[in-house]
C-alpha cells in the first residue's frame, strides 16, 4: 500500500481511482463493508482503490480536551487497511486551518483536481467540511454535476444493533468486550512495548507482563479472558492469557495510583522484556477486588486462569493461528 501523509504529496495520476473518505476508528465491519465495496468496484475497472482519512481524528484536533477516546492508534488503523488490500492510503493532517475549507472547495480541490475519482463510496452517516456543512446532498449533487459516481452504503446492524464506532466505544468503556467483538467483527485489542514491574506477579507464582500502550481507549478496569502475541516472535504463537487492568488495590491502598496492564501468558516462560505484546481481549472476567490476604488473590487468580482456559478453548477460530491452550 502506497501511503501519502497529505494529498499535497501526490504527483502520481493513478488510474480510475474508487474512494472513499472517513475516520475509520475502529476498523468495524461497517468500515469493512464501504472499503470492501471500494476495492471490489475497483478490481471491476481496473482501477486503484483509495482511502482518505485523518491524523489526528478531527474531533480530538478541534477539542483537544475532549473525552473521544480512539479504539485503534493511527499506526494500527493503517496496518489493518493495508491487510485488506487497499492500494493508496491518504493520512491528511487534520488542524483548524484545514477545518475551515469549504465543502465545495474541499471536493473540487481534492476529488476532482487532486484525485479525478471515478466514484466515491461513503457511509449513511457522512458528513465533511467546515463544520460538517457538506451534506450527503451536497456530496451527490456535486457528484452529479462532475461525472462522478457516487454511493452511499446503508448503515450496517449486527444483532439489531447499528455497528459504528461510537457504540463499539461505549461497549468497551463499560467491560462488554462480546458485544464490542460482535461489531468489530475481530477481537478488540491493544499493543505496547512490556515495561518492568514491581515482579509481584512471578513471586506469587503468576508472572505478569506488563504492558505500556499508546491506546487512547482507558479499557473498563477489571480480570479479562485474552488471547497475547508477542509481535515479531519466531514461533509465532498465539498464547491464551489473562489480563488484569487496575490498580492492584491489593497491595495499593492508594486508589490514585496509574491504571496498570499486566498479562499473565498462560504456558510461557520467557523474558519479553523490551518486546511488543498484543493482547486481544475475548471477553470480561471479574471487576478487581482488594483482597484480605495474598493467599486471597493467589487463589482467584487460580480460578481466574482456569475459566480463561475453558472460555479461550471454545473460542478458537481460524486454521492460520496455532493457539496454546
Amino acid at each position: 500500500m502506497k501511503l501519502y501523509r497529505g494529498h499535497h504529496e501526490i504527483h502520481e495520476n493513478y488510474p480510475k481511482p474508487v474512494l472513499t473518505i472517513g475516520n475509520f476508528d475502529g476498523l468495524h465491519l461497517g468500515h469493512r463493508k464501504i472499503i470492501e465495496s471500494v476495492i471490489g468496484r475497483a478490481r471491476v475497472e481496473g482501477g486503484t482503490s483509495i482511502i482518505y482519512t485523518f491524523r489526528p481524528h478531527p474531533h480530538i484536533a478541534l477539542s483537544p480536551g475532549s473525552a473521544l477516546q480512539l479504539l485503534n492508534t493511527y499506526d494500527e488503523k493503517l496496518e489493518m487497511i493495508e491487510a485488506m488490500g487497499v492500494d493508496v492510503a491518504i493520512e491528511e493532517p487534520f488542524s483548524r486551518e484545514f477545518s475551515t475549507i469549504a465543502p465545495e472547495k474541499f471536493l473540487r480541490d481534492i476529488l476532482l483536481k487532486r484525485l479525478s475519482a471515478l466514484a466515491v463510496y461513503v457511509g449513511y452517516d457522512f458528513a465533511f467540511g467546515k463544520d460538517r456543512a457538506g451534506s450527503l446532498e451536497l456530496l451527490k449533487g456535486f457528484c452529479g454535476e462532475e461525472g462522478v459516481e457516487c454511493n452511499v452504503l446503508a448503515p450496517l446492524k449486527i444483532g439489531g444493533e447499528i455497528c459504528s464506532s461510537t457504540s463499539i466505544r461505549e461497549h468497551v468503556l463499560a467491560g462488554r468486550i462480546r458485544e464490542a467483538n460482535a461489531l468489530l467483527g475481530r477481537e478488540f485489542f491493544y499493543r505496547g512495548l512490556v515495561v518492568r514491574g514491581q515482579g509481584r506477579g512471578k513471586k506469587i507464582g503468576f508472572a505478569t507482563a506488563n504492558v505500556h500502550t499508546e491506546s487512547l481507549l482507558s479499557v473498563k478496569e477489571g480480570v479479562y479472558a485474552t488471547w497475547a502475541t508477542v509481535r515479531g516472535s519466531d514461533d509465532g504463537k498465539t498464547y491464551a492469557s489473562v489480563t488484569s487492568v487496575g490498580r492492584q488495590p491489593t497491595f495499593n491502598k492508594d486508589e490514585q495510583v496509574p491504571v496498570v496492564m499486566e498479562t499473565h501468558i498462560l504456558d510461557f516462560d520467557r523474558d519479553i522484556y523490551g518486546e511488543t505484546l498484543e493482547v486481544r481481549m475475548v471477553t470480561w472476567l471479574r471487576d478487581e477486588v482488594r483482597f484480605a490476604s495474598v493467599d486471597q488473590l493467589v487463589r482467584q487468580i487460580g480460578a481466574d486462569v482456569a475459566k480463561a482456559r475453558e472460555i479461550l478453548r471454545n473460542n478458537i477460530k481460524g486454521a492460520d493461528l496455532l493457539f496454546v491452550v
